[in-house]
């Protein structure tokens, strides 16, 4: 019998950490193809018919379908009668640096003080291993990769003991604050009792359930937080969440602490057993090495026989390769489309959406960059644009940098004039001299929107794209700058449409903060989120929402 040996543990973590990044366990896609089919708001349609595009994409290409391929949160369940003669952490520590490698992770940890990033996932801390123990010699190791998007969104409470009705109220005035900054639809773990940390842990544990596994109490608070309207990237519709799940620990008479752990709708895990005498032994049920069968997962932008719409049998499930033709949507006729998640020709891509399915004018804006006042005077709320030309990525750091230099009197090496930001930390990997684009959707642009000002103020920046909108920002955009919401999450998505990396700017500040300096054709679709008029859509959402 061969000893379980540290390369072998360190493999395996390779392995899930590239399954959890690049395909989405089967009970999440179900619940977002249930979303789509009982969807009746034509932006929300839109919004997850190109979730489930990205989906695909990212599966079929094995590349990562977010990215932000998040911090490295694992849960290790140990036998009582394993026997492990090597560094457990320093194993999982060293499959951690392989996948940063191999499948590419963007590099995301850094120290929480200097923001110095450590190249390669691990730090002080990460990544964050959690043991307990089991019955039995097998060694179970589960990988969730946590994005900050919704991380950031997450909430503790502490109430007082005669507030257990309060508990419920607390989850969807969290859900209600995060509005569409998390990635809507999300999941919602909660955790109760405990500690003020084991509150935390008991949320975060919770993601991991099948979604489809409810109880009255969870179910009643899922039905709570959808009657919000928040739909998906918060621009409205009947999903904003598809699961609630609650877990409960005995807690001080004194104390009833709560914690909100809320989870962007790309809810990746995945796990693997290994005995204690043996290599890696098997995936979890969900997610099959190359060793296993696949069917029962999507590729190449094609749903299963089984997964129907709401007009088919609701036992439906993801299998390898074709949209069958009884899998028709709602809408259109699979004649029309090649796929349920594909564009009309009209669009010369097929990662843009179907025309019909959006609001605001029935025919897209088509805009090439440097844009002007009157491009974007032009569009209303609602309205689609998909653009051409020069795009730049511009993070925290890089506003932070950007305005340091105006304050000096410094040129910027870049030109704003008439440009459109893209509120993205790209996932990029060297090629050939160059640069390669892996996944590159947007960050949560709330981050932002105390800068936002001065640096309008001082460049004729036309265009904000980014996802979850900027509280308070129509004054600021108004008769100079439009905000573009882009479906977050999919970054897979997008690859396809940005043609070149021209170039980046700031790379010290490391690949996230960087500026880099992409050429578009036709990307989109994206949803003037708020216009140059006034309007905007996300605090008109969230204003029914608090009706």
């Amino acid at each position: 019998m061969n000893a379980l040996k540290s390369q072998v543990v360190a493999d395996a973590v390779e392995e899930i950490i590239k399954q959890a990044e690049n395909r989405l366990p089967v009970d999440v896609i179900k619940a977002l193809v249930g979303a789509r089919d009982t969807e009746t708001d034509k932006t929300a349609t839109s919004q997850l018919d190109a979730i489930l595009e990205n989906i695909s994409i990212a599966d079929d290409r094995s590349i990562p379908m977010c990215q932000d391929t998040g911090i490295l949160v694992f849960f290790v369940e140990i036998g009582r009668d394993a026997r492990i003669g090597f560094d457990l952490d320093g194993a999982i520590y060293q499959g951690v640096k392989q996948a940063t490698n191999s499948v590419p992770l963007r590099p995301n940890a850094v120290e929480p003080l200097t923001r110095l990033n450590s190249g390669d996932n691990t730090g002080d801390g990460l990544p964050d291993i959690n043991y307990s123990f089991k019955d039995g010699k097998a060694i179970t190791i589960t990988v969730a990769p946590k994005g900050a998007g919704s991380e950031n969104m997450s909430a503790f409470r502490m109430l007082k003991p005669s507030q257990v009705g309060s508990v419920k109220d607390f989850v969807v005035e969290t859900v209600q604050n995060a509005g569409g900054m998390p990635c809507p639809p999300i999941i919602v773990g909660v955790g109760i009792g405990g500690s003020f940390d084991k509150s935390a842990r008991l949320a975060k544990r919770s993601l991991l359930r099948n979604l489809g596994d409810m109880d009255e109490y969870e179910l009643d608070i899922l039905q709570a937080i959808n009657s919000l309207g928040i739909g998906p990237m918060g621009l409205g519709g009947r999903t904003t969440a598809l699961a609630v799940h609650v877990e409960k620990a005995h807690c001080h008479t004194a104390s009833l602490p709560v914690s909100v752990n809320i989870q962007c709708w790309a809810n990746r895990h995945a796990s693997v057993t290994l005995d204690a005498g043996y290599d890696l032994t098997h995936l979890s049920e969900q997610y099959k090495t190359r060793h296993h069968p696949i069917e029962q997962h999507i590729t190449k932008h094609h749903l299963t026989e089984q997964h129907k719409t709401r007009h088919h049998p609701a036992e439906q499930h993801i299998t390898k390769h074709h949209l069958i033709e009884q899998h028709k949507t709602r809408h259109h006729p699979i004649e029309q489309h090649k796929t349920k998640h594909h564009l009309t020709e009209q669009h010369k891509t097929r990662h843009h959406l179907a025309e019909k399915h959006m609001t605001g004018q029935d025919v897209p804006h088509h805009l090439t960059t440097p844009l002007t006042r009157d491009d974007i005077m032009e569009l209303q709320a609602g309205d689609i644009v998909y653009l051409s030309g020069t795009i730049y990525t511009a993070r925290d750091e890089a506003h932070l940098r950007i305005l340091e230099l105006t304050n000096k009197g410094k040129p910027l090496p870049f030109d704003l004039e008439g440009a459109a930001l893209y509120h993205c930390g790209p996932l990029m990997q060297k090629d050939k001299g160059g640069w390669r684009t892996v996944a590159a959707g947007p960050t949560t642009s709330a981050r932002m929107t105390d800068m936002t000002p001065q640096v309008l103020d001082n460049y004729n920046v036309r265009a904000i794209i980014g996802k979850g909108g900027m509280k308070n920002i129509a004054p600021v955009l108004e008769e100079r700058c439009v905000y573009l919401a882009y479906t977050g999450g999919c970054a897979a998505l997008a690859v396809d449409m940005i043609k070149d990396v021209r170039d980046v700017h700031w790379l010290d500040l490391g690949m996230p903060e960087a500026v880099w300096v992409l050429e578009v054709e036709n990307f989109g679709p994206l949803v003037v989120g708020v216009d140059a008029k006034g309007r905007d859509l996300y605090e008109e959402v969230l204003g029914l929402a608090l009706k």
